[in-house]
């Protein structure tokens, strides 16, 4: 219990110090409207504050549904596809350096390593395969709300939607590319979840889960 407590405070302090650092960094390129704007357009942003904020509510020793199963599944396999999209096809095409190189190291290598370690030393057991259909919710609604966006202001936060440069079809196989990504890397979760040991805390501890939740 102490050892989860501590490694979740370590992930919300870096997670959290990343996104302030990230912030400051737009605000000063494109000043404090424009930056904050752009820093919430973007899904590495949002999919970290989801992790910040179960980690911080696991360190403090909240009881909330946002420790529950199904919203560190839906964490999880997001802050995971983050990690791997720009592993795979990010990584290469830029070279930060300071402050940037900082923020991006804590982002996307430091979060998710720090939060599926995390996830791992919590309960498991609850997942079951139908629950897939919750990964898919964050980028489900991410890319509703960008393409949203973009056709308001004209940015977008990813190349890939922006259908002046892709056209409608390229946009939505871009789209389709993504919720594979998710699915592929939900199911993986689930699959691994299934074999870690069932450690269901009592319901009188911080990290009870409510075993109806995942039903």
């Amino acid at each position: 219990m102490q050892k989860i407590r501590i490694l979740a405070a370590l992930t919300a302090t870096v997670v959290w110090v990343s996104l302030a650092v990230q912030l400051v960094l737009l605000a000063r390129m494109f000043g404090p409207a424009e930056g904050t704007w752009r820093f919430l357009g973007f899904f590495t942003s949002l999919s970290n504050f989801g992790i910040a904020a179960i980690a911080t509510t696991v360190a403090i020793g909240g009881v909330t549904g946002m420790i529950g199963p199904r919203a560190r599944f839906m964490a999880l396999t997001a802050i995971l596809a983050v990690g791997l999209v720009y592993s795979v096809l990010l990584r290469s095409l830029w070279n930060p350096t300071g402050l940037q190189r900082l923020a991006g190291i804590g982002l996307h290598d430091a979060a998710p390593v720090l939060f599926a370690t995390l996830w791992a030393m919590m309960p498991h057991g609850e997942l079951r395969w139908r629950d897939l259909r919750w990964a898919l919710a964050p980028p489900a609604l991410y890319l509703a709300y960008a393409c949203l966006r973009g056709s308001i202001d004209g940015w977008y936060p990813y190349t890939f939607l922006d259908p002046r440069l892709q056209g409608p079809d390229g946009v939505l196989a871009g789209i389709a590319a993504v919720l594979a990504i998710f699915a592929i890397a939900g199911a993986a979760v689930i699959a691994v979840d299934a074999r870690l040991p069932n450690r269901r805390q009592p319901r009188s501890s911080p990290l009870a889960i409510d075993h109806c939740e995942a039903r």
